[in-house]
């Protein structure tokens, strides 16, 4: 989590301003930190998607500004929103994807990942990746759609909008092309292992009687490298931002306390 404060002294501040009220000026410095981690977290957009390959908009918008406020609480702080329980079973943003990029090191399993481990098709310790034929989407990220055939074909599949799902491994084999989908006339169904000897393990679409297709590669624990170098940025704009902002408070407090001077 970035903190922006205000380094400088403060009596230093009230002596240039000693014209204003003493309680005006700690409000202008906590709106001076809240548009100053305003303006960290628009520099954060930016470097985001100049190390990122197509990062959604939510991952764009995934930056809370925790605001200032006089007198109590005089820092601001930028840092990622929690993604709520139901993506990461706890409100812990240390669990957020962001974080692997801004420190380095291994990300948590997602939501679909759980599943497959709570049905005890991924082992314990793996990770999914998209295959070559996997249905990916205008930024990259696997296509939900694909997701919700998958768990349907493996039975770990809910009600979500619009399908109804859970279809077992023993449907699939008993009813055949009741349970299939076509592709130009040839069935079309998700199974998971190892095909071949040589091959990974994954899930595999299979399509007629002998096309298979890597839908998802299990994989050891991915480590990512620090890329995103999100206090480096942070830093820079605070120290470079905040006491110009904070100047601009204060002449405008000066400007609206000079009393307008009247017509004769």
């Amino acid at each position: 989590m970035l903190t922006i404060t205000m380094k400088s002294n403060i009596a230093e501040v009230t002596k240039r301003f000693r014209d204003l009220h003493q309680e005006q000026i700690p409000l202008a410095v906590a709106k001076a930190l809240t548009f100053t981690a305003e303006r960290v977290r628009d520099a954060e957009r930016r470097e985001m998607q100049r190390v990122f390959d197509r990062p959604t908009p939510f991952t764009l918008n995934s930056l809370r500004v925790h605001l200032a406020t006089a007198p109590r609480h005089m820092e601001a702080r930028v840092w990622v929103k929690p993604l709520g329980a139901s993506r990461k079973r706890v409100d812990d943003s240390s669990w957020h994807y962001l974080i692997p990029h801004i420190f380095s090191g291994g990300r948590v399993a997602l939501g679909f990942e759980q599943y497959l481990r709570q049905a005890k098709i991924l082992p314990t310790g793996m990770y999914v990746v998209p295959g070559r034929r996997a249905e990916l989407d205008s930024y990259g990220n696997f296509k939900r759609g694909q997701w919700t055939k998958i768990l349907s074909a493996l039975g770990q599949a809910e009600h979500t909008a619009g399908y109804l799902a859970n279809r077992t491994m023993q449907s699939v084999r008993t009813r055949g092309k009741a349970v299939g989908r076509k592709r130009k006339g040839k069935l079309v169904d998700y199974f998971a292992g190892r095909p071949k000897p040589n091959w990974p393990m994954g899930i595999w679409q299979k399509v007629g009687k002998t096309e298979l297709r890597p839908i998802l590669i299990f994989v050891k624990a991915p480590m990512y490298r620090k890329r995103f170098d999100f206090y480096g940025i942070g830093n820079a704009v605070a120290g470079r931002e905040f006491n110009a902002i904070l100047d601009r408070q204060l002449q405008r407090l000066r400007a609206a306390s000079t009393p307008m001077p009247v017509a004769a």
